[in-house]
């Protein structure tokens, strides 16, 4: 009598077990190469390290300015979701390596407004005339049939010369990820 309500009760907690949420499959390419899009922010990491690495200055002293990538095809005026993106995370990479970065963007006074508050700009007379960069990230980018080839330039602003480089190729999977729908989230 004692078996069949064990069994009985057995039964009923099983049908209250939470399972697991199953683990979703890792999809690999032709290479071996997982296939899930890597956030955007590993490319501009890549990109930060290739131009430490191939800097022929010592970088801790200069003052760099990091400018939004452009279209090697457009007049330089105007820069892409995925470009300015990148450039923004850029900054931040650079600075972890010790590379003084100046954000030419900050204000000298925070705006506050009802819908928000504010020390960041893109009026070019809120901007700082005279600021103390010796040397500026410039970057372009290309389209391919399966995805973008970034290049970036670390160039002295007096000079003009280029002392570092760096490229990298992002798949198209992964630079679709970037929406530039107003109001939407702009990474995914």
């Amino acid at each position: 009598m004692r078996l069949p309500l064990l069994i009985a009760a057995a039964l009923s907690l099983s049908a209250c077990t939470v399972l697991p949420k199953p683990e979703q499959k890792v999809r690999y390419d032709d290479n071996g190469k997982s296939a899930i899009p890597a956030p955007i922010n590993s490319y501009s990491t890549q990109l930060a390290q290739q131009l430490v690495a191939n800097s022929q200055i010592d970088l801790s002293q200069t003052h760099v300015g990091v400018t939004d990538f452009v279209g090697v095809e457009s007049s330089y005026q105007q820069a892409s979701i995925l470009a300015q993106a990148m450039s923004e995370q850029l900054r931040g990479e650079l600075a972890s390596r010790e590379v003084p970065i100046i954000d030419y963007k900050t204000t000298d006074f925070i705006r506050v407004t009802p819908k928000g508050d504010f020390a960041l700009t893109r009026d070019y007379l809120e901007v700082d005339e005279i600021m103390p960069i010796t040397h500026v990230v410039v970057g372009t980018y290309s389209y391919y049939r399966d995805g973008i080839l970034a290049n970036a330039r670390l160039v002295d602003i007096n000079s003009r010369h280029v002392v570092s480089t760096g490229s990298i190729y992002i798949p198209r999977v992964d630079a679709a990820r970037l929406n530039s729908s107003e109001g939407q989230p702009i990474i995914r």
